[in-house]
């Protein structure tokens, strides 16, 4: 873990709630934040809260229970956190896991257009078009700093750009925005924190 996630995962277990939730974790089995809110006597949306900001920090483990839920367990009753204190790049590290999940999720959606021309197209974008792109990030992520994760943003952004102009030629606008916007939500939904504390949705703004 690194120093910044460890301060954000200091903070959280201080809070109240966080310890008792956890404790409903440690038979190792999965739970649902209604569950454990019933058990602890408290509203569901302050346990699916606190869940949430434990999956994202690494401290639980989550699952797709549905469509609109999740479900939560630890694997072990005792929860050991290591910190690297030579790690300066973790924030930067998860803005890469979040567009990994939009671009994800925006693949996703367009499959479910079923058009294959416009899968094809945005494919052939992302692949022939960025060959660069990788290889920028992954030296952004050595760079370990803010500016890299500025440049990061700026690559996301180029990226985003052309992908939109293939898909909104292809299938208009409206059906465009709804497929970007929906993919966009997806990737806050689980990162919800790390979206807003780092500007990340802001390139991928249709």
């Amino acid at each position: 873990m690194d120093p910044n996630t460890f301060r954000q995962a200091a903070t959280l277990l201080s809070g109240e709630y966080s310890l008792e939730i956890l404790r409903q974790l440690r038979d190792g089995k999965w739970h649902l934040s209604s569950e454990v809110a019933r058990d602890l006597g408290i509203h569901v949306s302050t346990a699916s809260r606190f869940l949430q900001r434990l999956a994202e920090l690494g401290l639980v483990e989550r699952r797709r229970h549905d469509a609109r839920t999740s479900e939560y367990r630890v694997r072990s009753a005792r929860l050991q956190i290591e910190v690297d204190l030579a790690d300066d790049s973790g924030p930067l590290r998860e803005a890469v896991d979040f567009y990994v999940a939009y671009f994800h999720s925006l693949f996703q959606q367009i499959r479910q257009l079923g058009i294959p021309q416009v899968e094809g197209d945005m494919e052939h974008t992302l692949g022939a078009e960025h060959q660069d792109l990788r290889s920028a990030v992954f030296e952004q992520m050595i760079a370990g700093s803010g500016g890299g994760l500025e440049h990061l943003r700026d690559l996301m952004a180029a990226l985003h750009r052309d992908l939109w102009d293939v898909c909104s030629q292809s299938v208009g606008k409206p059906a465009a925005r709804k497929v970007f916007q929906t993919a966009l939500q997806e990737a806050i939904s689980v990162h919800p924190d790390l979206a807003v504390r780092c500007g990340l949705a802001r390139p991928l703004e249709a």
